[in-house]
């Protein structure tokens, strides 16, 4: 008996694989079901939330759970932004798809539709909406990072995963993030690997029954605002939703957060915010416009624009209990020892910055590099030229000796146009036509704006000087919120535009580029009247004459319209028309669309487009 019982006994134990000792940060391919049973509790909420049958369930969202997970795996959501721990791209995309079914509960789609049509198609929205906030960071394993393999006897194979060609299948890997990538490409991928993932049933379903579901859906995959409508504005409130909680601590998201964790304080949410700024390229080194200087050792960032872009920014992700003055973010950076203070202790820097034919003043903040990246081999590249602290707060290094410059420095001019004559009754044409119809919601309703470009309270612009005011009408707009100079000039070559024309157009076309050039005029902001768009550059109407020469701007407008600079609108009419959507209301503004606008503007460089702008569906350029 006791000899059957031991045999009974030995003959139950299970079989242990060894595991191999593996290098740090190499994780093992899991099956969807083990990645998944973490998040038990959270998916029982989602098949709530979702209403359907069982049938449904096992037929359309299971098997795209399933997929997802085994094709994203451990992987992180960001390097070190939201969700940066190993897991968190799963977690946030199963926090943003519970969100967004959430939100979509409380709302009758299509908006406006009948109520027999709404409930037509319920579950249609209902899966378009859970399987977009899924699938709505996906491309980030695919761009951003890089998977490297090893073997199951965990032994590096030197080969890297290829995601178009389907999930990982065994084995082991190390997430790596792509050093120099072309950002913002994991935001064109979705629709690619949308239809690797998405059950054949479910495409063919919303494609041939529910036409106009499929097509919010894949707008939204693809980035087109405009054509995911409310859908995606759903995910994208949930999104928000999901990063602003994961930074700022301020509830508990992940499984295994307890929940009395506390909130993450001011100084590390800054830094992390900061961090992605310049991950991003969303505030630009080293160039003419730039945000900040970067000398080797420390970043050099200019105070006031970096500290509203900043608080922008940190608002857009909806994180509370930000400071609205800049002091206290610095005095906040300060005490935590984040920034480099002057040899008096004060957190601002006056320096002077050398590169190329460029030499300008600014008001500094000075972080050392390391404090962003422990890795050197991170650091932004080195400023080919030098910075000079005021000899009252410090010194720095001199950075390398500055490129010679091709082309001889020339001052700086700013326009001041002449008055030009009254225009007469009979002088009208289709532009001015256009331009009286038109007015810009901005500067009247600036409400019409997200948080992203969002006015920070500006400086009082420095007076025009009575002399002038009273021989010539000059440009009326001096914005103090996108550089911080002193009175040094940027000195670029091949501005456009000749301020000694007697053409008053391209004295408004000098104005514009030198403005530009030098960041006297702002850039997708609520005061700006330039704004980046898919199809080029909008030149607000008549909001941009009316600062140029406010008594005179009919004559300016129908100069620069002779220029044939601009892309004419549909309907032979000179005025576009763009729908602008704003946190709380949404209208429309207007202008001329320049198409090629590096060349006509005599820039190097522009913002990457605005996205609370866009064309409306039908490319309408008539004013309504």
């Amino acid at each position: 008996m006791l000899f059957a019982w031991l045999f009974r006994r030995n003959r139950s134990m299970p079989v242990t694989t060894a595991v191999p000792v593996l290098p740090v940060g190499v994780w093992p391919i899991l099956p969807a079901a083990q990645l998944l049973q973490p998040h038990t509790q959270l998916i029982t909420h989602i098949h709530k939330l979702c209403g359907v049958p069982d049938d449904y369930w096992r037929t359309l969202y299971q098997p795209l759970l399933d997929n997802f997970a085994a094709f994203v795996q451990q992987t992180p959501a960001s390097e070190a932004h939201h969700h940066c721990a190993q897991g968190g791209m799963l977690t946030h995309s199963l926090q943003v798809m519970k969100l967004a079914l959430e939100s979509r509960k409380g709302k009758m789609l299509p908006p406006g539709a009948a109520a027999e049509d709404v409930n037509k198609q319920q579950h249609a929205w209902t899966f378009a909406i859970a399987s977009a906030a899924l699938l709505h960071d996906v491309g980030k394993p695919c761009s951003d990072q890089k998977l490297r393999l090893f073997n199951a006897n965990g032994q590096d194979t030197h080969n890297y995963w290829q995601p178009l060609q389907g999930a990982l299948q065994s084995g082991y890997y190390q997430v790596q993030f792509v050093r120099d990538r072309q950002y913002r490409t994991h935001e064109l991928l979705p629709p690619l690997l949308a239809r690797q993932l998405t059950p054949d049933a479910a495409l063919s379903w919303l494609q041939q029954d529910f036409p106009g579901v499929f097509k919010a859906w894949l707008g939204y995959l693809s980035g087109q605002d405009e054509v995911a409508g409310v859908l995606g504005q759903i995910v994208t409130d949930a999104d928000r939703q999901s990063v602003a909680d994961d930074l700022s601590g301020s509830r508990p998201i992940h499984t295994q957060q307890i929940p009395t964790a506390k909130a993450k304080p001011l100084s590390q949410r800054l830094l992390t915010g900061l961090r992605h700024l310049l991950d991003e390229q969303l505030l630009t080194l080293n160039r003419p416009g730039a945000a900040g200087f970067f000398d080797g050792d420390s970043l050099w960032l200019v105070s006031k624009r970096v500290l509203d872009e900043l608080r922008n920014h940190l608002e857009k992700e909806g994180q509370t209990g930000i400071p609205s003055r800049n002091d206290r973010l610095m005095d906040e950076l300060q005490q935590h020892g984040i920034l480099t203070p002057t040899v008096a202790g004060q957190a601002i820097w006056n320096a002077t910055v050398k590169a190329g034919t460029m030499e300008q003043s600014f008001t500094l903040l000075r972080i050392p590099a390391n404090t962003f990246w422990a890795d050197p081999a991170q650091f932004p590249k080195e400023l080919e030229g030098t910075i000079t602290p005021n000899a009252k707060d410090g010194e720095a290094k001199a950075s390398k000796p500055p490129a010679p410059a091709t082309m001889p420095a020339t001052p700086a001019q700013t326009a001041v146009p002449e008055a030009a004559p009254a225009p007469t009754a009979n002088a009208s044409t289709d532009a001015e036509q256009d331009a009286a119809a038109s007015t810009s919601p901005w500067g009247d309703d600036a409400d019409l704006l997200p948080p992203t470009i969002q006015p920070s309270t500006p400086e009082s612009p420095s007076p025009v000087a009575p002399a002038l005011q009273q021989a010539v009408p000059v440009p009326a707009h001096k914005p103090a919120t996108t550089t911080n100079t002193s009175t040094a000039k940027v000195c670029l070559p091949e501005a456009t535009g000749n301020p000694d024309s007697d053409d008053t157009g391209e004295r408004f076309l000098h104005w514009l580029s030198e403005g530009l050039r030098n960041g006297q005029h702002p850039v997708n902001t609520t005061e700006a009247f330039l704004h980046t768009v898919k199809e080029g550059v909008l030149l607000v109407s008549p909001r941009a004459f009316k600062l140029f020469a406010p008594d005179n701007w009919d004559y300016v407008q129908k100069r620069f319209t002779k220029l044939k600079l601009h892309k004419p609108a549909p309907n032979d009419s000179n005025i576009w028309l763009y729908h602008v959507r704003g946190e709380k209301k949404s209208g429309m503004v207007r202008g001329f669309l320049i198409s090629n606008p590096l060349e006509t503007l005599g820039v190097a460089y522009l913002p990457t487009p605005n996205k609370s702008l866009s064309l409306p569906n039908n490319l309408n350029g008539n004013p309504p």
